[in-house]
């Protein structure tokens, strides 16, 4: 019995150990201080926890809630920067002039690299000889100052993008070849698949690329050289694996490089919220089903302008159906007897709910995730950034129709919430895609966490990054062959004209004599 005992706590000794040899220490910063991302960071980070590593997170105070085995820095000055964004008076050319939204938005990124960079509770782990980093997971933004810190700890770079792809995501695990068709900001982008809506393209993320190293790198540059003593490293290749949330069933199969893993619904791992017993109600009883409107987490009801309150309300009063309104102030004037409002909704609860018929919503990735995973249509009707191209998507998967917020009438929006109401071939689209993202041999999370213990085991994985030499951009579009040809067909045309030159001035002169 004795020697029974001495072997099981042999073998328990041995595990622990054994574990705590695979722990690694992993420095997380998130950047931004808006809700959305965290619901990705999260899980995560709570997986990461569970197979022994010793994280450290960076973020703000109010909005990121403690997350047990986690250590957290918390940095004030980041709940005071977006604070101050969404007090301001922003002007509205925001939204339709690219340089402005980055003039601003690299502003914006500056001071929140520096927020991060000058805390000194931050300081203090950055000086502190004694903590040792093995893995640094940032999200892949225009925060290249943060970069430095690969350098400065001699530890690999994790990407953990919540808001989806675009070429910057290509190029910052190396590709210098990214595809036209993934931009940053959707203003002047064409999704035609026409030789001139291409061309208009690619001049589209060429001027993205110059608005990249004009307004966001200049910036970043100053504040790696203030605190780390010199530039950052300038971003290409710069990640050894970033994780994406995006799947290739969501209506856009991308010819991914390897160390891009996809991980949509990754958020979908925490339990979700139950409804509450007046919500239930009022969705049990739904005898023509219901409408869930929510702009999401970031954009508040009070936004939104009156020209498109009004009609929502009034044609939500004459629809048969339900409608649940996310709305974050108590009393909604002049709402009908069918609308229900709330400022808390279980999202994810309320669309698994079988009469739920239609989701309108600003285009979220989250929310679009949520939606496709439980089946549901939708109707878009999106503000900025991503959302225009994430509803673009959906409608030409044929599970969404979307509407110009700016220009929205009464009429339009009756045709079209009835057109997909009434029409299967939303429905039974939004159920298709809902049954390929769910057919996956993983979950999302299990995938994340499994390839970042890969970085760590392969100490930067860096057999997965791309040949520089074999994809570059001139052998990528074959400029060199294109090269070639012209050159041999400019090389005859300068033979002929030559000849013809000389057959000219020989006829002329026998014609004088």
């Amino acid at each position: 019995m004795v020697c029974l005992l001495r072997s099981i706590t042999f073998t328990l000794a041995m595990c622990v150990l054994l574990r705590l040899a695979q722990s690694s220490n992993i420095l997380a910063i998130a950047a931004y201080t808006f809700p959305s991302p965290y619901l990705v960071w999260t899980p995560y980070l709570r997986a990461l926890v569970e197979r022994g590593h010793q994280v450290t997170m960076v973020s703000s105070v109010g909005v990121l809630d403690d997350i047990e085995g986690v250590r957290h820095i918390r940095l004030p000055q980041l709940d005071k920067t977006i604070n101050g964004i969404m007090n301001a008076e922003i002007s509205s050319d925001f939204l339709t002039n690219k340089w402005i939204e980055s003039a601003l938005g690299s502003a914006f990124l500056y001071n929140i690299t520096y927020a991060i960079l000058s805390d000194k509770d931050f300081q203090q782990f950055l000086t502190n000889k004694s903590e040792h980093v093995d893995l640094i997971v940032l999200e892949p933004l225009h925060t290249y100052a943060l970069f430095s810190l690969s350098e400065y700890y001699d530890a690999p770079l994790v990407g953990l993008a919540p808001f989806g792809p675009h070429w910057i995501t290509e190029y910052l695990l190396g590709n210098v070849s990214p595809s036209v068709y993934e931009p940053v900001s959707p203003m002047g982008y064409s999704h035609g698949t026409d030789f001139w809506s291409k061309w208009q393209n690619w001049w589209h993320i060429t001027e993205e690329w110059l608005l990249e190293w004009i307004m966001f790198w200049p910036g970043q540059v100053e504040l790696s050289k203030k605190f780390f003593g010199h530039p950052p490293p300038n971003g290409h290749g710069a990640f050894s694996l970033i994780l994406i949330n995006h799947h290739f069933s969501m209506g856009h199969v991308r010819s991914n490089v390897p160390n891009i893993i996809e991980v949509a619904g990754l958020h979908l791992s925490r339990p979700a919220a139950p409804l509450d017993a007046a919500l239930q109600r009022f969705l049990d009883e739904a005898e023509f089903g219901v409408i869930y409107f929510s702009m999401g987490l970031e954009i508040l009801s009070k936004w939104l302008p009156m020209n498109l309150q009004k009609p929502l309300l009034r044609v939500f009063a004459q629809l048969k159906q339900r409608v649940v309104w996310k709305y974050e102030l108590e009393t909604l004037p002049n709402k009908s007897d069918n609308i229900f409002i709330s400022q808390t909704v279980p999202q994810r609860q309320l669309l698994a709910h079988p009469n739920v018929k239609l989701f309108i919503t600003h285009g979220g990735l989250l929310g679009i995730i949520e939606s496709i995973c439980y089946g549901v249509p939708m109707l878009g009707l999106p503000v900025y950034f991503d959302q225009f191209k994430n509803m673009e998507r959906m409608r030409r998967a044929g599970i969404a129709e979307n509407l110009d917020t700016n220009s929205i009438t009464e009429e339009q929006l009756t045709e079209t919430i009835h057109k997909i109401l009434e029409e299967p071939r939303y429905t039974d689209k939004a159920k298709q895609m809902s049954s390929h993202l769910a057919d996956q041999p993983m979950s999302p999370l299990d995938s994340a966490v499994w390839w970042t213990d890969y970085v760590l085991r392969h100490k930067g994985a860096p057999h997965m990054r791309l040949d520089q030499e074999s994809i570059s951009f001139v052998r990528y579009y074959k400029i060199d062959t294109f090269a070639l040809v012209i050159s041999r067909f400019a090389l005859i045309a300068i033979i002929l004209i030559l000849l013809c030159v000389i057959l000219i001035k020989k006829l002329r002169g026998r014609l004088l004599r």
